[in-house]
């Protein structure tokens, strides 16, 4: 998207600058320029320097209309966004939603410079109760797999890099088509040198939000599909050559096109939500944030590095998430079940030796405490302290718990998060 900016500021250039991605500057700056023609409108400044000074000078006086008249206009912005102003792609007001989300980036314009625009918590929408308003499918690999048969050449090298590789789409779009070249070619050599079959391919690129390196790696099937996708579409700079909103053209595409059943938005952040709901409880959480580019430490890097800590989730990972069921080898199936039996032989002897040595009274305690921490009902089975206790029911019951409370925490971590990822009239659609 390219915009062009009605205020060119000292303080409004400052502020847009300061964005981490070119996806959140763009709606900053849309949501900016909204802002600018409410302000011409009103007959009230119109850059944001001046308005700078003129809040400096108004938080200096004692009438509270006066000292808080940038606060209480916010109010007015947000009701004429969803009343008067026209949005020119929809050719209507904006909903609730992108109004509120306009107000903030206002309000992130005078936080930046150091200015705090209060507001009663009455006079607005939530969050909370704005997050459902654009809750995000969640995929899961049936459908995927149903989207993949529907789309041609590129559209299936697109979605097949994506559930690999779970970037945002500005990460995406941006993909050195050498770099993936030079990869493939170094792990082909590498095979023929050792004498062995090809793997999948690792590389690692620096995410343009977080500014942190992630380790990515392409699946078999992906390696298949980039090999006549590379000899068919003449060579550019990015493997794609795609906008940002081309690639979530392509998602939407797929998805309507499968008639799958959808109960959310469809935008191409979806397969980042994939990627990590499929890794929660399979992966440990901070090899999970270097196979996304999220931050973690430099020493712990150093130590998922050198024990390839990535590699090996992601081959434990590449059958699960395979659109063609050719990822992986059978044997490997057969060896997964064996540890997952024995796992579960541990979890039951563990619970057997917590039986014994643990008087029944401090157990029932622990249960209780332990279901009323995490919402749980009070467990029922427990009449009296010469039954037998059921541990096994309520610690599958408690994990599973855990693990949705868990999961929700690490998708809001990665992603719920509108502005990096559409502009305001993206969010009417």
């Amino acid at each position: 998207m390219n915009q062009k900016i009605t205020d060119d500021s000292k303080a409004t250039k400052e502020w847009l600058d300061s964005t981490r991605s070119k996806s959140t500057r763009d709606v900053y700056l849309s949501n900016w320029n909204i802002w600018i023609d409410y302000c011409t409108r009103k007959g009230l400044l119109t850059n944001g320097s001046e308005q700078l000074e003129d809040m400096k000078a108004r938080r200096l006086s004692t009438d509270q209309t006066e000292k808080f008249f940038y606060d209480n206009e916010m109010l007015k912005f947000f009701k004429w966004l969803q009343t008067e102003y026209v949005s020119a792609r929809t050719k209507k007001p904006l909903s609730e939603g992108s109004a509120f989300h306009s107000v903030n980036t206002i309000r992130s314009f005078f936080a930046f410079h150091r200015y705090t625009l209060e507001i009663q918590k009455d006079k607005l929408p939530s969050s909370e109760k704005l997050g459902s308003v654009y809750t995000d499918h969640a995929f899961d690999i049936y459908q995927l797999r149903s989207m993949f048969q529907c789309g041609d050449l590129r559209e299936r090298t697109v979605l097949s890099c994506a559930k690999d590789l779970w970037f945002r789409v500005g990460d995406f779009s941006k993909i050195n088509r050498e770099l993936i070249e030079l990869a493939i070619k170094r792990e082909k050599e590498q095979a023929e040198n050792e004498k062995r079959d090809l793997d999948v391919v690792e590389f690692e690129i620096t995410t343009e939000k977080e500014k942190e390196p992630a380790s990515c790696h392409l699946s078999h099937e992906t390696l298949e599909l980039l090999e006549q996708y590379l000899k068919t579409y003449p060579k550019t700079e990015f493997l794609f050559d795609l906008s940002e909103k081309a690639l979530n053209d392509i998602i939407v595409r797929l998805a309507k096109e499968s008639k799958i059943t959808l109960d959310g938005r469809v935008r191409f952040h979806c397969l980042r939500k994939f990627g990590i709901t499929t890794m929660h409880g399979k992966v440990t959480e901070p090899v999970m944030k270097y196979m996304c580019g999220k931050h973690i430490s430099k020493d712990l890097r150093t130590y998922i590095q050198r024990n390839r800590e990535t590699y090996k989730a992601f081959k434990m990972l590449e059958p699960l998430i395979s659109l063609t069921k050719s990822n992986g080898q059978s044997s490997n199936l057969s060896k997964q079940l064996d540890e997952l039996k024995k796992e579960a032989f541990k979890r039951v002897a563990f619970q057997k030796l917590l039986e014994k040595i643990i008087p029944k009274e401090d157990m029932q305690k622990a249960i209780e405490e332990l279901a009323k921490e995490f919402g749980l009902e009070k467990p029922k089975h427990i009449k009296t302290l010469e039954e037998p206790l059921d541990l096994d029911f309520f610690i599958t019951t408690l994990a599973k718990k855990i693990e949705d409370r868990e999961l929700k925490r690490i998708l809001e971590e990665n992603g719920n998060h509108n502005s990096d990822n559409s502009t305001t009239d993206s969010t009417e659609a």
